[in-house]
Formats: structure tokens, sequence, C-alpha cells
């Protein structure tokens, strides 16, 4: 299971569980927002994991850090863990705002990562090494 469907499975799974606590929330981890869902009052990060995420580095990008650095009170970060064992029922959300989250960002370490984009044409105009 490649990350994008771990991320994809573990939005849909949050958006079903704001849903069943009556908010209604929305998509917005395609736009521009520091966050994946918004679900008024709540903006949540969603950051998911494939196995556990007990003890994991949990990457949240600067807009982000600053967004749940700014609101803590309706900034949630949910993490989703064992999304690849949904099946057998061991996906978990943990929630981490407020005053929890606060002292989650008090320990963070700033890390840059730049992230270019692998733009079609240049894909195609790389060099590539055949089978072997």
């Amino acid at each position: 299971m490649g990350g994008n469907e771990v991320e994809r499975i573990a939005i849909e799974y949050v958006m079903q569980l704001e849903i069943r606590n009556g908010r209604v929330p929305e998509d917005v981890h395609l736009t521009k927002a520091p966050y994946d869902v918004s679900s008024p009052p709540r903006k949540i990060e969603v950051k998911a994991f494939g196995g556990s995420a007990r003890s994991a580095a949990v990457p949240l990008e600067d807009r982000q850090f600053q967004a749940a650095r700014q609101d803590p009170e309706n900034y949630y970060l949910y993490v989703v863990d064992n999304v690849a064992r949904a099946d057998e029922g061991l996906m978990r959300v943990r929630v981490i705002h407020g005053d929890a989250l606060t002292k989650l960002l008090d320990g963070a370490k700033p890390h840059i990562t730049y992230w270019p984009t692998f733009r079609a044409q240049a894909y195609d105009d790389a060099e590539h090494l055949g089978p072997i």
C-alpha cells in the first residue's frame, strides 16, 4: 500500500468519524489550507501511518506548524495508524489538540525539506536505466 493510498484511506476514515460525531466535514487537502479536513470548528491535519505511529516522527510542514501554534484549541492533529491493517479492525485515530498539541509542538525540531515536483517533461527527459 503506497503513501497516497494510506493517506486517502485515513482521510476518508476521519471524514466518517466526523460525520458520526455530528459535524459536517469537508476534504480540503487539495486546497491551500494548512490542514486536510475542515470540520468546523475543527481544522484537522491528518497524519497517516501504514503501521503503528507509536514513537514515530510526525512531520508537519511549516505552514501547518504555524497554524497549529496560532490556534491550538481549534487545530487538531489526527494521527491515524495501522491503516494497512484496517481490514483487521486495527486502524485507530489519536487526537491531539489544545495543551497536548502545544506540548507536542514545543518539543518539535525543525528540518528543512525541499519537495521539487517531478513534472511530466522532466520525467520523460530523465536518463533511465532498463531492466537488469
